[in-house]
């Protein structure tokens, strides 16, 4: 009897029905995974732009009072740097999804797209945020002539401070956006493969 079972089963195939996709319970998991994690973007973005605008007035301020010229120069750079790390910001968020009225799949893949670029600009940020403005500090501590032991320490802080931010922002890579990735690439292919 289980060898007919078994032969039966074989020759229809097609007997069982298909699974079918929720796409209702799909488009609101992946939107309450997004809108978690937009929120979080956004937050940093703000923090981010409002700390650099404030430093800018004050950057400019103390390029004026220090009469060092290389003191003066890692202010101006200091600024200049802020001014770039807002236009970073502002195009890491130029893929933002803002039109939810597209179809599921549409929408699937402008936000991939988003998270696509979040993901680039935080594996990229030694190179736009951390060395940037370790240059202006050490510029600073140099201009202010201290001695190569003070120098020595204020290197190692500075460095110790931006392997925090180095490792920080490759943590929200590994453990907020690249599973969030995964989790809409997985929507995507089973979008497509119905």
């Amino acid at each position: 009897m289980l060898d007919q079972d078994l032969k039966d089963l074989w020759q229809n195939g097609q007997a069982y029905p298909r699974i079918q996709l929720n796409q209702d319970t799909l488009m609101q998991e992946v939107a309450t995974h997004a809108e978690y994690m937009e929120e979080k973007i956004r937050k940093r973005d703000r923090r981010e732009i409002w700390a650099a605008l404030f430093l800018i007035p004050v950057s400019v301020g103390l390029a004026i009072w220090f009469p060092q010229p290389l003191v003066k120069l890692s202010w101006a750079l200091t600024v200049v740097c802020c001014l770039f790390l807002i236009y970073q910001l502002k195009r890491g968020a130029r893929h933002r999804v803002t039109n939810f009225s597209v179809p599921l799949d549409e929408y699937l893949h402008q936000y991939r797209l988003y998270l696509l670029e979040q993901i680039k600009m935080l594996r990229r940020v030694a190179f736009w945020y951390v060395l940037p403005f370790s240059g202006c500090q050490l510029l600073y501590f140099i201009g202010l002539g201290r001695d190569l032991p003070h120098l020595a320490i204020n290197i190692v802080v500075v460095g110790i401070i931006n392997y925090v931010i180095y490792r920080y922002n490759q943590k929200a890579v590994r453990e907020d956006l690249q599973p969030l990735l995964e989790k809409v690439d997985q929507a995507i292919a089973a979008l497509e493969a119905r």
